[in-house]
């Protein structure tokens, strides 16, 4: 017999709590992330993540969307401070809370980002806010993977920067006074196109250098300063956040993913890939001990198997 009684989500689905004066949000997960985004900018906010707008929240928490705006505010882990989930039971399980420092044990919050439905199905989400910025500038500069470093321990580290095989884009978003710093400041990087825009125009942009098609989608993680070397070895089309040696693409076929796995591996890294940006992993290799952690997971979150099986690479 079960005596604890059920537990209801923070809010109701399709809705937003915002608490616009301590920059936090609690919303539910199967809002969309332009919705989100419009509810916050009426306050003069904004959530600060790479994603498509018109996917909900939970789907990009699920599938971990983090895109390059990570350099400047950090990822999915670091803005979410609380979750609800539905385990393979349907017990609404809670994590999290509406301040910063509200863990005490496991960190199941962390835990619920991009495990793609695998150990629960997310309901609601709490996330810290930050406030909108007023404008931004882009620098854009033949592709050069170690400027990034260089840029980032100066003040003219930007918010978010993208390489591809034509060229180095660098996002500079801020108040007034810090784009008047920036303005100023930046010629000094040299010869560059520096281009003035709205948030929207800055966000827009992102989202159509960081976007893979919607069949056999790859992400790589890759050395930064071994960027380019990997890039013109897998012979596609790809983006990369230079700061953190992500890399986004797809993947032409069978034979092209057996291509993008050992130029990543060449240079170090290594590279998993999905069924379209949100799908499932297509495999997962681990080690024997890896995997015989992550089936103990499995097992104590989901032990009937209802939710996402688990990916594993076919021996």
């Amino acid at each position: 017999m079960n005596y604890r009684p059920a537990r209801q989500p923070l809010v109701p689905a399709g809705s937003i709590d915002h608490h616009a004066r301590d920059m936090t949000v609690l919303v539910s997960a199967d809002v969309t992330l332009g919705r989100l985004q419009s509810e916050l900018a009426g306050h003069e906010q904004w959530l600060p993540i790479d994603g498509d707008v018109e996917q909900s929240v939970g789907a990009l928490v699920s599938t971990d969307s983090t895109g390059p705006l990570r350099l400047g505010y950090g990822a999915w882990r670091d803005l979410l401070l609380g979750v609800q989930f539905l385990n393979g039971r349907g017990e609404l399980i809670t994590a999290g809370g509406l301040t910063v420092k509200n863990v005490a044990g496991y960190d199941l919050t962390k835990f619920m980002v991009g495990q793609r439905g695998i150990f629960g199905n997310l309901v609601t989400l709490t996330t810290r806010t930050y406030r909108r910025p007023a404008g931004a500038i882009l620098v854009q500069r033949p592709t050069d993977a170690r400027l990034v470093s260089r840029l980032i321990p100066t003040s003219l580290r930007p918010q978010w920067a993208v390489l591809t095989a034509e060229a180095l884009s660098c996002g500079y978003l801020a108040d007034e006074q810090t784009l008047a710093f920036y303005r100023s400041a930046i010629p000094r990087l040299g010869p560059a196109e520096v281009l003035e825009r709205s948030l929207e125009q800055d966000v827009a942009h992102r989202s159509s250098l960081w976007r893979a098609g919607c069949d056999l989608v790859f992400r790589a993680s890759v050395p930064p300063a071994r960027l380019l070397e990997f890039g013109s070895t897998i012979h596609g089309k790809w983006a990369a956040d230079a700061a953190f040696g992500v890399v986004l693409g797809t993947a032409a076929s069978e034979v092209h993913v057996a291509t993008i796995r050992r130029a990543a591996s060449a240079v170090g890294g290594a590279a998993r890939f999905f069924r379209g940006a949100l799908g499932p992993p297509i495999e997962l290799s681990t080690t024997p001990g890896e995997k015989r952690i992550i089936e103990r997971l499995k097992n104590a979150f989901d032990p009937d198997n209802r939710l996402n099986p688990l990916p594993w690479r076919p021996s």
